[in-house]
């Protein structure tokens, strides 16, 4: 369909629009069919463009639709296969076969130790928002296929396959963290004891899944979990070690059993993070109480009985025992990039990459294996680069598909998961999961 016979439609369909509200409805009946295969497909999802309702084909891929007005667009969407649409240009339309591709190419055929990237859930389509991995579980927020406001949480295995499923609604909080520059609407958070906790707009829920069932455990209010919870990186023989960050400095401390103060571990510092991100000019229109600068960050994670602190700043990662001594410093370069500096004289110097480099650590807690992220505007790729945590030197480098609309990446057990936001209307969210 070109773009004149494209807009054409959409003259058409909204001078209809405009019209006077008819109850007439007109129908639409066919089967679904696979492309190759010629094979029947049940449970496809049926949407209509500028229609609240959804339908599904029956066991038999046979489907009827009515719709209000024509000419009308329907979508049909089902896990596996590229969205098919058809236009219904006259009342009656019945026997229709709508043929669905097999989908091949959405993401890519990349192969990574000799299996492919793979859509992780399979059954109906979900518009997946969000997701955190525990305990060889993945709990996971989304919402029906076009329907925002069917709003779950389900249970599934690291193979994609469903497990339970829990009914919510209210979903997200805004929260800033000191990482990003504007504050982001949080839907699933796992605090420092490995917890997944949901977030609605009254309180954090912790999320449970005994016997594979979902269910509901002890409930925080936000002045404490945005407080006292969030702050807590993770804990070592019974101490609590914390964060808080400033636009300079990042400042690492514990608290042990019945201490009323902090013991302070670490400090991170960048001087330049004050112009580093935001410009003057910016912040001097802005409103007086808007934050956008982004905080200094200091990545952490425990690893058996022994505490990484990155300071990226200062080219080292430092490692703590059990009762938070240090141990060692580990040189660092992989952050760095040489950059042009001075006024009048120019000369190379070595800062921290901040246009490619996330500063983000994501750390396989399985597999022990620590990774940086860094996304390249040059080419519009995305790398994990594995940190030998012995020597602080890149083991290797591991390319992610060269799509700039995944977010949420994690790793766990050797393998990469990320959603990937789709290109084609009607723009849903899927779950990939990548062998590294």
């Amino acid at each position: 369909m070109g773009p004149v016979k494209i807009f054409s439609l959409c003259l058409l369909l909204a001078v209809c629009s405009a019209l006077p509200a008819q109850n007439r409805k007109y129908s639409i009946s066919g089967v679904v069919v696979d492309s190759l295969s010629g094979k029947l497909i049940p449970e496809v999802n049926i949407s209509v463009v500028g229609a609240s309702g959804n339908w599904t084909t029956n066991a038999a891929g046979e489907f009827t639709v009515q719709v209000q007005r024509i000419p009308s667009i329907l979508y049909f969407s089902y896990v596996g296969y590229t969205i098919g649409s058809f236009l219904a240009e006259k009342q009656g339309e019945k026997a229709i076969r709508i043929a669905m591709l097999p989908e091949t190419r959405e993401i890519g055929e990349v192969t990574v130790t000799g299996e492919k990237i793979s859509k992780l859930i399979k059954g109906d389509t979900l518009n997946i928002i969000d997701f955190e991995i525990e305990d060889d579980r993945i709990v996971i927020f989304a919402s029906l296929y076009k329907n925002l406001k069917d709003q779950r949480l389900y249970l599934a295995n690291l193979k994609g396959d469903t497990l339970s499923h829990l009914q919510v609604s209210n979903a997200g909080k805004e929260i800033k963290f000191p990482e990003i520059m504007m504050p982001k609407t949080e839907f699933l958070i796992r605090d420092f004891t490995g917890k997944i906790q949901f977030l609605d707009k009254y309180c954090a829920h912790e999320v449970n899944h005994y016997f594979d069932r979902l269910t509901f455990g002890y409930d925080t209010q936000y002045p404490d979990f945005i407080g006292r919870v969030i702050p807590i990186k993770c804990e070592m023989e019974g101490k609590l070690v914390f964060q808080v960050s400033t636009v300079t400095g990042n400042y690492t401390f514990f608290y042990g059993r019945g201490s009323q103060e902090g013991t302070p571990i670490k400090f991170v510092q960048d001087k330049k993070a004050p112009t580093r991100y935001v410009s003057k000019e910016l912040m001097a229109y802005a409103p007086h109480d808007a934050d956008f600068n982004k905080k200094v960050s200091a990545p952490m994670f425990r690893k058996g009985k022994e505490l990484f602190v990155f300071d990226f700043f200062s080219n080292h990662f430092e490692v703590f025992d059990s009762n938070l001594n240090p141990v060692r410093k580990v040189p660092i370069s992989f952050q760095n990039v040489n950059v042009i500096d001075g006024l009048v004289f120019r000369f190379s110097t070595v800062d921290i990459d901040v246009k490619n480099f996330t500063q983000t650590i994501l750390f396989d807690e399985k597999a022990g294996k620590a990774y940086a992220f860094f996304r390249y505007r040059s080419d519009n790729k995305q790398y994990l680069k594995e940190i030998n945590l012995e020597t602080g030197q890149i083991d290797r480098v591991i390319t992610i598909p060269e799509y700039s609309n995944i977010s949420d990446v994690r790793v766990y057990d050797n393998a990469l998961y990320f959603l990937y936001d789709t290109k084609v209307y009607p723009y849903y969210r899927l779950l990939y999961r990548m062998v590294i």
